[in-house]
């Protein structure tokens, strides 16, 4: 809350719709992550969240809020939610610029990543994350461990070719675990790469189109390190800054994850090295009609991406490119106005295997298309990275593995495993 006038306004928030107690509620979460609270409000409350714009004091709120609802309200109900937006770091004001300076600073002035997910999303303790990883392959529907590991059960994926792209889920693992199991039984039997090149959906707001770092991201299983040569010469051939949009970084989990089965897929130290590239919104290009073909800032970094790899690879490295992307969000939680049925998943089946379709021909500019033709009405946040990683890597062909579906009228996830050769 800004002390000078006492009008608080609410930051910019990712908002979710969901029920607690068989009562609808909202989800509020800081897009940015800067903030790493979750607050759940009760809908009896939005009233009181709509008005705190930064033009009311809390009285003012309090008294519109009675002739909106018609009934009174405690004299320390607005203080109360003021104070737990404020807490939470969801409010503007000198307050929060200076605390977000402050935690920006520390984030870029630390020698690498931290783990932003370990103990939340996935195991903090190495063998028990080991081992559930594990599961995923050997579990009902799991393709089995790869025929590395010597107690392999069904047919190796190595028939000669090696693995020069891959798509990799990147929702959460309790979900996607099958599919990630999928995508990583081929980087172990398939790819003799030593640098991947992960481009991760970005889910925050940034100011360019791609985003990059040098810090080496922690995992409970070991340091995932960065290939230094390869981001300097990525850096130095993109025609814009790759790194003022590091800080979206610090609390996006598409990269995250792929580190995490890097580490589990290649234990040995150093064994292995990765790029994490951040991959922002094609919406521009969706809205206005257009194929991001021709745009310079697309050209510029697919030109970087693709002479810093055949720079490496001429002097003997290997580089494989993953997309870390779900596909298709529909559902209320992700703005629909209905829940998700049984004809709309069948629908989002046919919709998806033809993206997937075009994917595995290598036609960049047919994916594209298959998702913005309709205004990318199913929403597919892979919408960036696949059409980057096939357009630097071109004439390549794929193979889908596997593609899933997270069913849930609320909001359904539809996601895949494609290896590319």
């Amino acid at each position: 809350m800004e002390p000078e006038t006492g009008r608080p306004r609410l930051r910019g928030l990712e908002i979710v719709p969901t029920e607690q107690e068989g009562q609808r509620a909202l989800i509020l979460r800081d897009p940015l992550r800067l903030s790493e609270a979750t607050l759940i409000v009760p809908m009896g409350l939005v009233p009181i969240l709509q008005r705190m714009d930064g033009t009311r004091t809390p009285e003012d709120i309090r008294r519109e809020c009675i002739q909106e609802l018609g009934a009174e309200i405690p004299e320390d109900i607005v203080p109360e939610v003021i104070t737990h937006m404020e807490n939470a770091h969801f409010l503007e004001g000198e307050d929060f610029d200076a605390w977000r300076e402050g935690t920006v600073r520390a984030y870029l002035d630390s020698p690498t990543r931290p783990s932003f997910l370990a103990g939340k999303s996935y195991e903090a303790d190495a063998d028990a994350l080991r081992s559930r990883i594990e599961g995923f392959f050997t579990e009902e529907g799991g393709p089995g461990l790869p025929a590395a590991n010597g107690n392999h059960s069904g047919k190796s994926l190595r028939d000669g070719r090696a693995l020069k792209g891959l798509i990799a889920p990147h929702i959460d693992f309790g979900r996607g675990g099958a599919t990630f199991a999928c995508s990583y039984r081929a980087v172990a039997e398939c790819a003799d790469a030593d640098v991947f090149v992960v481009l991760g959906t970005v889910h925050a707001a940034t100011e360019g189109i791609f985003s990059l770092t040098r810090k080496g991201f922690e995992t409970p299983l070991g340091l995932m390190e960065v290939d230094d040569a390869f981001v300097d010469g990525l850096a130095s051939r993109a025609p814009e800054d790759l790194f003022r949009d590091e800080f979206a970084q610090r609390g996006e989990h598409s990269i995250e994850f792929q580190a995490v089965f890097l580490r589990y897929t290649y234990p040995a130290p150093n064994r292995v090295k990765f790029v994490p590239v951040l991959v922002g919104s094609f919406a521009e290009f969706v809205a206005q009609g257009r194929s991001p073909k021709g745009d310079e800032r697309v050209e510029g970094f697919i030109e970087a991406l693709k002479g810093t790899a055949a720079e490496l690879e001429a002097g003997g490295r290997k580089v494989c490119i993953v997309a870390s992307v779900d596909l298709a969000h529909a559902g209320p939680q992700f703005g629909a106005d209905r829940p998700v049925d049984e004809a709309q998943l069948r629908a989002l089946d046919e919709a998806d295997r033809a993206s997937l379709d075009a994917v595995c021909r290598g036609d960049a500019e047919d994916f594209y298309w298959s998702v913005a033709t309709d205004g990318d009405a199913r929403n597919v946040c892979g919408l960036a990275p696949i059409y980057t990683m096939l357009r630097a890597m071109e004439g390549c062909r794929g193979e889908l593995l596997r593609y899933s579906q997270w069913p849930d009228p609320n909001g359904t996830v539809t996601f895949c495993s494609v290896a590319l050769h």
